[in-house]
């Protein structure tokens, strides 16, 4: 007849701490026996030599080469399998301790998660209070140099210290604005000042600033004279020879028309003996009616003259039939006593 057994569960004990019962193992070989083996093998290999001009003394040596590898292999492999064994426990042993380790490196783990994300949201609002600082003390220079360009790591850090934070960012500026004023002082006004100030503010360093400056003089340099190769030489050109000026000549005046101009005086002559009255002569008959003549307008710009030259010319022109007019002055002169009128 069966009875009937209630079942009960048996908690597993608690420990606080790893307690461990070992006992070294002691591997015990015939090393002894099997050095004595290898040693009567080997004898006849040591110091051997081979002449190796022959291929058959080749072929040998690498025989017995690979024989006495054989040898050696043969006991490592031993040892490897030996080793496998005896560390098994061992083995079993730290993977055990690592499960139950993992337990409570599981929870410091999430524990780790909210500490490191409230310490960096405490970096961002210590990095903007520097970069706040930094706008507010830095003037002129916050636009052109961005505060990125100045930050270290360390001043957000907890240990730093805002206080230290914001002095060793303004003695940062300042070293600047005074690198800045060293430069301008050095290179202002030359044609590769903005090269080097562009330097300057993107690395904040005055010697790569002023590396930069020498650097974009040295290369304008080498252009300018590049250029001045390229460049055929110039060809002499002849002088011109020298022109007389001609001689200034006042221009005489000539307020009449040429119609009105005085005929030329004749010499005077001897004052004639009175003669007999001549006959009687009939009138001439009238002088006929001027006829335009045919032709175009002309004007003639004579630059300089003088009075009795003009008036040769005017007989000239009154002997060629021409008619008109020779007054004197410029054209602007004449065109201004004709229109205005004096």
């Amino acid at each position: 007849m069966s009875e009937a057994v209630e079942a009960e569960i048996i908690e597993p004990e608690e420990a606080s701490e790893l307690t461990v019962a070992y006992s070294p193992a002691v591997i015990e070989a015939n090393f002894d026996a099997l050095e004595a083996h290898v040693r009567r093998l080997v004898a006849d290999y040591e110091g051997a030599t081979y002449d190796m001009g022959k291929d058959e003394n080749v072929k040998a040596a690498k025989r017995d080469r690979a024989y006495l590898n054989g040898i050696a292999k043969e006991i490592d492999e031993r040892r490897k399998a030996v080793s496998r064994e005896y560390t098994k426990p061992l083995a079993a042993f730290e993977d055990r301790c690592k499960a139950v380790a993992g337990i409570a490196k599981q929870a410091a783990d999430g524990i780790k998660a909210q500490l490191d994300e409230a310490e960096e949201e405490r970096q961002l609002r210590a990095y903007a209070k520097l970069r706040e600082h930094y706008e507010e003390f830095a003037g002129l220079l916050a636009p052109v140099v961005p505060y990125e360009r100045f930050h270290e790591k360390q001043w957000t850090n907890k240990t730093f210290g805002e206080v230290k934070a914001f002095k060793a960012l303004e003695a940062k500026v300042e070293r600047l604005a005074q690198d800045w004023e060293t430069l301008k002082a050095q290179f202002q006004g030359e044609p590769f000042y903005d090269e080097a100030e562009r330097e300057l503010f993107a690395t904040l360093d005055l010697g790569a600033a002023i590396t930069a400056a020498h650097k974009a003089a040295e290369e304008r340099q080498r252009i300018a004279e590049l250029k001045a190769a390229m460049e055929p030489e110039p060809v002499e050109e002849p002088e011109p020879e020298a022109v007389p000026e001609p001689a200034e000549c006042q221009p005489a005046e000539f307020p009449q028309p040429l119609e009105q101009m005085p005929e030329p005086q004749p010499e005077p002559q001897p004052e004639p003996q009175p003669a007999p009255m001549p006959a009687p002569v009939p009138p001439a008959p009238p002088a006929p009616a001027p006829v335009a003549m045919a032709g175009d307008p002309w004007t003639v710009v004579v630059p300089c003259a003088t009075r009795e030259q003009m008036q040769g010319v005017a007989a000239a022109l009154k002997a060629q039939g021409v008619v008109g007019t020779i007054m004197h002055g410029t054209v602007g002169q004449v065109y201004e006593r004709m229109n205005g009128g004096y």
